[in-house]
């Protein structure tokens, strides 16, 4: 009896096994980085590769700030179309910069001649004044952060600082809902 059904059940398995077959790969992320200038820029740089010709490199970013809307910004480096791209976006700070510690969320949006996409998973970067060593002190939501002068200093600015955010939530009613950062440049 089992040597009756075995070819058939061999000639099914064969039927309904998966076989390899040259399916188009789709992009590959080969690098994904920010290089901090602070104050004067960010360098958003990528590199990718695809089975086919890679034709459009989008950036995404987003600067955390208290918005009543999200608010995304978007950049397209440019490049010459190939199946590896290296491209770069610089955000030109010198007219405008961001305050030191702020965090950009920033991914990237890839696609190819034969429509592949892809889309990266978000990434942070922090646009840091590397510039000086800092020291933090820290007491409820604030935190201080200093590189000239002593602990007592930081802490008489520490006092002030949370004196001034009661006298403001007294005002106003409004309390911080995260932490809030003061940068002390001496």
């Amino acid at each position: 009896m089992i040597k009756r059904f075995l070819p058939i059940i061999l000639i099914a398995i064969l039927i309904l096994t998966p076989t390899a077959t040259h399916a188009q790969q789709g992009i590959s992320l080969l690098n994904s980085d920010v290089e901090v200038f602070f104050p004067s820029a960010l360098v958003f740089k990528i590199g990718a590769e695809s089975s086919s010709d890679i034709t459009k490199v989008r950036l995404h970013y987003q600067v955390d700030k208290m918005n009543y809307a999200q608010v995304s910004s978007e950049a397209w480096p440019d490049f010459t179309p190939s199946r590896k791209v290296e491209t770069q976006w610089t955000w030109d700070m010198r007219r405008a910069s961001l305050p030191s510690g702020t965090t950009v969320r920033y991914w990237w949006t890839i696609e190819d001649k034969s429509g592949n996409r892809l889309e990266t998973p978000i990434d942070v970067a922090r646009f840091n004044d590397l510039r000086y060593s800092w020291q933090k002190l820290t007491e409820g939501q604030l935190n201080l952060y200093w590189y000239e002068g002593s602990q007592s200093f930081a802490e008489e600015l520490m006092t002030a600082s949370q004196q001034a955010l009661e006298r403001l939530a007294e005002d106003t009613g409004v309390y911080p809902e995260r932490p809030i950062n003061i940068y002390i440049y001496a």
